[in-house]
This record gives C-alpha cells, sequence and structure tokens, in this order.
C-alpha cells in the first residue's frame, strides 16, 4: 500500500468520491467510493502515485483493464471504467463486501464442501480466461474476493499476461508472489494454464490444512523449495481425507507442468468427486476373525502410472473409494465325490461341525477308560481273597 494511501479518502477522483481504503498492493491501492451521478459503490483502484510517471507501470496497468474488460465471466470481477486525472490513474471496478479468500483460511481447515465450491468457481474462471488467451500468473487467496453469499470473484489481472504478447518485464526478473509461484515462474519461464493450475494446488493445500505447502521467510530458500522439494504429504496433516486427496495434490503440484491438471477444470472435476467419495458411507469393518493367520495370493506390485491415467483415476469415483476387504478362496472340494460344490459359507460349515465331534470322541473315550480302571479293580480285589 502506497505511504499516503489515506491521503484520497474525502476526496473527489473523476466522478467518485473516495470513502475508504480497502487494501492494496505494490502497484496500486484499492479504496471503497461512491459513483456520483448513480450513487452505487464501487471500487476504485489507484495506481500508486510514484509509478505513474513511469511508462511501464502505467501500461501494465492499462493493459490490466483491458484484461479484465476481455473478460465478462460471472466468477471474475467485471471492469466498470478506466482513466486519469491529473497525478492519478485508475480503474473501476465491482465492490464485493465479502472479504477475500485470505480472510476464510487464515491456519484453520475449511470445510469440504466449502472447498469444492471454491475450487469449482475459481477453476471456472480460470478456464474461461486461459480459453481467451490470458494466464493469471498471480494467483493468491488475496486476489479471490468473496460476496456475503460466500461466492468468489477472481480479480487483480495486474501481472496477467496474453499468450504471446509482448513482455513488460525485464529479463532476469519475475514475479509473482512467492508462495504461489510455481517452478517455471522461478525460472523466468513463459507460463501456460498450468501455471495457474499450480498456484490453485497451493489455495486447495491451504483450504484443507491451513497452511502453505512450502513456508519459509527466505525468498531464495522459498525458491528453492518450489523447484526441488516435494510438498508435505497431506494425510500427515489431514488424515481423515486419504489417498484420493493427495492423488490431486500430487497432480496439482508436480514439478513438470507437463504432468499437472492440464485445466482448472480437471482439477475440479477430479476434487468433487472426492469430496462425494469422502461423504460416501466408509466400508464395513472387517469380521471378527480378521486376525487369523491366512494364506494369501502374493500380487506384483504395478509399475507406475502416467499422467493421463492418473487423471482419470482421481476423476472416476470408484477409483477414490477404499476397495472392500475379500475373504481368501478356500479350495474346493476334489471332483468325483458325488457331492456339489458347497458355496464359500457352506465350506465353513463342516469345519464348524468338527468341533462337538471332537469333544464327543474325547468323552466317549475317557469313559471306557474309567470302566476299564474299574473292572481291573475288581479282579484284582477278588484275587485278593
Amino acid at each position: 500500500m502506497s505511504y499516503n494511501a489515506g491521503a484520497l479518502v474525502g476526496r473527489t477522483v473523476s466522478k467518485y468520491e473516495i470513502v475508504s481504503v480497502v487494501g492494496g498492493g505494490g502497484m496500486g491501492t484499492v479504496y471503497r467510493a461512491r459513483q456520483v451521478g448513480v450513487q452505487r459503490d464501487v471500487a476504485v483502484k489507484v495506481l500508486n502515485i510514484e509509478l505513474s510517471d513511469t511508462e511501464q507501470f502505467v501500461t501494465r496497468f492499462q493493459r490490466e483493464a483491458e484484461n479484465i474488460a476481455a473478460l465478462e465471466h460471472p466468477h471474475i470481477i467485471p471492469v466498470i471504467d478506466f482513466g486519469r486525472e491529473g497525478d492519478y490513474v485508475f480503474l473501476v471496478m465491482a465492490l464485493k463486501t465479502g472479504g477475500n479468500l485470505s480472510q476464510i483460511i487464515r491456519g484453520t481447515e475449511t470445510p469440504l464442501s466449502d472447498v469444492q465450491r471454491y475450487i469449482e468457481q475459481i477453476a471456472s474462471a480460470l478456464d474461461y480466461a486461459h480459453l481467451r488467451g490470458i494466464i493469471h500468473r498471480d494467483l493468491k487467496p488475496a486476489n479471490i474476493l468473496l460476496d456475503e453469499d460466500g461466492n468468489t470473484f477472481l480479480t487483480d489481472f495486474g501481472i496477467a499476461r496474453r499468450l504471446g504478447e509482448t513482455k513488460l518485464t525485464a529479463p532476469g526478473t519475475v514475479v509473482g508472489s512467492p508462495t504461489y509461484m510455481a517452478p517455471e515462474a522461478w525460472r523466468g519461464e513463459d507460463p501456460s494454464a498450468e501455471t495457474d493450475v499450480y498456484s490453485l494446488g497451493i489455495i486447495l493445500f491451504q483450504l484443507l490444512t491451513g497452511k502453505a505447502p512450502f513456508e519459509e521467510t527466505k525468498t531464495a530458500r522459498l525458491m528453492n523449495m518450489h523447484l526441488f522439494d516435494q510438498p508435505p504429504l497431506l494425510r500427515g496433516l489431514r488424515p481423515d481425507l486419504g489417498e484420493h486427496f493427495e492423488m490431486i495434490m500430487n497432480l496439482s503440484l508436480a514439478k513438470d507442468r507437463a504432468q499437472r491438471f492440464h485445466t482448472a477444470g480437471e482439477m475440479a472435476k477430479a476434487v468433487r468427486t472426492a469430496v462425494s467419495a469422502h461423504k460416501a458411507p466408509a466400508p464395513s469393518a472387517m469380521p471378527a476373525d480378521s486376525d487369523k493367520t491366512m494364506i494369501l495370493q502374493r500380487t506384483e506390485p504395478k509399475p507406475p502410472v502416467g499422467r493421463d491415467q492418473r487423471v482419470q483415476e482421481a476423476l472416476q469415483a470408484d477409483a477414490l473409494r477404499v476397495p472392500m476387504p475379500s475373504r481368501p478362496e478356500i479350495p474346493a472340494a476334489p471332483r468325483g465325490t458325488g457331492r456339489s460344490q458347497p458355496t464359500p459359507l457352506g465350506r465353513a460349515e463342516p469345519e464348524l461341525a468338527a468341533a462337538p465331534r471332537d469333544n464327543t470322541r474325547l468323552l466317549v473315550i475317557g469313559m471306557g477308560v474309567i470302566i476299564l480302571i474299574l473292572l481291573v479293580a475288581i479282579i484284582v480285589l477278588l484275587l485278593s481273597r
């Protein structure tokens, strides 16, 4: 936020009466304002005055207005006006009063139903922009606004790039918010849809756990973490989520963009499927005799699967459900005995009946031994007379 950000409060810029400061960043300050004439509240983003004389930043600011103006989507903040008055270059947008997504996260786990809604809405906005050749490049919770009903709206296209347009960033420099920057962004490579997907994956991790996968105060260390370190296992922080969410995180945060979800919509579908699977009834408990030693058929480990197969598995509900434990196969009775093949349950019946028969046999033997002892005693007694 500019040092003199509050100086505009109470003043009028063009036809907008500045009411209060809403927030700000490196390029500009956002104000709540009243549009004179129609008497509606709007958000006015004013380029920091120390940058208004720099052609590069004015051009970037104007590009942001043009980029947003080209996007008409229910989850992208629309542009109302753009202009310049004196030293002030400003952009006017619709005002949302529900705060932003960073205020929702704040170190807590977000309910899965809300996570699904947020990701689906943001992904829809991103796919719409990507299809029109616009990459956001600065996707983060602070740039996702909410209305009073909890719906999300994508904003701040200040460093967005149209695919193929001229770079405004000087060679050897990178732009973005370090916590959310994809590996290719750190390397200064051209952005793609997968670059925004990576940032959306970071946001998903935060929504699920309340923290970012990579947290470091030193920028150089944070860069190395994004480039080389694997994110922490999600099940270590949320063991209740299981492997299906872990699969989504692996696909979203892959170091190689070719191994990620290719669209934000792919990721949103996988999240919807994972949430549905999480809500499904848990498998029934193992039977009481599950602690018995069993001989099972050994299976060979499956080879690693490629990105496309992993995406398909993430999108299929059956692949996300925990399989029911199966009973070990009991060998069938030998053929030629004249008996019908028993069912698995029927095979167990002779084994269950065997125990009573064994007990009866022992009882008979015991009584025979007692009788024999009595007879011997009687004979000895008679002979002794």
